[in-house]
């Protein structure tokens, strides 16, 4: 049985149609249910109430706030890929409107695109669209730094995450677009964000946990030739807390984490019914391309 802690469009069922799936009044079955269908932050509450729990396929691409201190022998599945287009639509939005002015009343020097260089730090399906755009809408020479590349075709080249502090000097333009997880966190601290070079845009819509925020807004500070748009805030008490103090600085660009699920309603949508279908394939077939590393959370 698939419990489900969201409404699910109707494609779903059609979807899942050989499943007994429940996404209404959940409670009486989650003793029996082996599959749970859910955002990762609602998880913690029920699966104590899941004693044959064996699959989580989460409805978001990241999944850093599932507990996975109690997820052992439990197969997780991300949404990865299912919020590409949207996403990396908004990353080109910051990163323009940075790079033009846009919206804002002082008036200072734009910075060229086309045929620059992009640094696509993340080159999972959120990336892999944003590299695209810029080889193929801006020309743009394009370096992935990943640990697995979606699509290798859109990069010129690619490294490897321990080669970031040499080649983020290289970039006109770097987007970091990373899952949070141990390996993660804190990858663009001080002394590898002081390393860009003039007039560097930055660009954050993955994890906001991925840059440290002292050292962004020091070195915005000390250098107004950087620009930095971010989309991802820092949490506080397992809060996202949107009222940092980069809004102060007048290099700074952002947005309410609204990339994503908080796009449109047919985004969201879309991304449930992307879920269902990720599910479905590993149901019958035992295999994913959304297959979480646990091992990558502990």
């Amino acid at each position: 049985m698939i419990i489900s802690l969201e409404k699910l469009p109707e494609e779903c069922g059609s979807i899942l149609r050989e499943f007994e799936v429940r996404d209404s009044d959940v409670e009486p079955y989650l003793q029996d249910a082996e599959v749970l269908m859910t955002w990762p932050s609602k998880a913690a509450s029920f699966i104590s109430k899941m004693p044959k729990l064996r699959v989580i396929q989460t409805f978001s691409a990241g999944v850093d706030d599932l507990p996975f201190q109690y997820l052992n022998g439990v197969t997780v599945l991300s949404n990865a890929g299912a919020y590409s287009t949207s996403v990396a639509e908004h990353a080109w939005a910051l990163a323009l409107s940075l790079a033009k002015g846009v919206n804002s009343k002082r008036r200072g020097s734009t910075y060229s695109v086309t045929g620059r260089v992009a640094l696509i730090v993340g080159a999972g399906g959120i990336g892999s669209e944003i590299a695209r755009i810029a080889m193929r809408g801006f020309s743009m020479k394009v370096i992935g730094i990943s640990r697995s590349f979606r699509r290798p075709e859109f990069f010129d080249e690619r490294l490897t995450p321990d080669q970031l502090p040499r080649v983020i000097s290289n970039a006109d333009f770097v987007f970091v677009s990373l899952p949070l997880n141990r390996y993660t966190r804190g990858i663009l601290n001080y002394e590898v964000l002081k390393a860009m070079k003039e007039y560097t845009i930055l660009v954050n819509v993955g994890r906001a946990e991925t840059i440290v925020e002292e050292d962004i807004f020091r070195l915005l500070k000390e250098r107004d030739d950087l620009r930095f748009g971010t989309d991802v805030f820092w949490r506080k008490e397992g809060k996202e807390n949107f009222e940092s103090p980069l809004w102060s600085l007048p290099n700074f660009a952002g947005t309410l984490h609204t990339a994503g699920a908080s796009a449109s309603g047919e985004t969201l949508r879309q991304a449930m019914i992307s879920a269902c279908k990720n599910l479905a394939t590993y149901l019958r077939e035992g295999k994913s391309d959304n297959l979480v590393k646990l091992e990558d959370y502990l």
